[in-house]
């Protein structure tokens, strides 16, 4: 699966393999690459988009939540909440984080609860 493993590449700071990995998919014909792995791909872009990001992400979390399951938009809302966060605007990042805690107790999934945990700033890790 190209999507996953273009998360992959770009977590390892493989940016070569995950534009290769993006190129991939987009030389499917239309109509041949499922929606998941369509929202896969608007969201590695978005993660590779760096200062025009909002626009990107915005667009692939839209595609998430129409086309995808509820995991892969707990992860893509964690990256979007990382990208916030770098970009200075924590009160976003921490509605997107607990967004997506709230989708990873629905699936009790724990390493995305890890991750949010992880991202969440001291003060949220004290409330939960």
């Amino acid at each position: 699966m190209a999507g996953p493993s273009a998360r992959a590449a770009f977590e390892l700071q493989d940016i070569g393999t995950t534009h290769d990995l993006l190129a991939l998919l987009d030389s499917y014909q239309p109509g041949y690459l499922v929606p998941m792995l369509r929202a896969e791909r608007d969201l590695a872009r978005a993660r590779l988009a760096g200062q025009d990001g909002a626009v990107a992400f915005s667009s692939a979390l839209s595609g998430l939540r129409e086309l995808s399951t509820p995991y892969h938009l707990a992860g893509g809302l964690l990256d979007y909440a990382e990208y916030l966060t770098r970009h200075g605007d924590v009160a976003a990042a921490a509605q997107a984080t607990d967004e997506a805690r709230d989708i990873a107790r629905r699936l009790r999934c724990q390493p995305l609860l890890d991750r949010a945990a992880d991202m969440a700033p001291a003060e949220s890790r004290m409330r939960s």
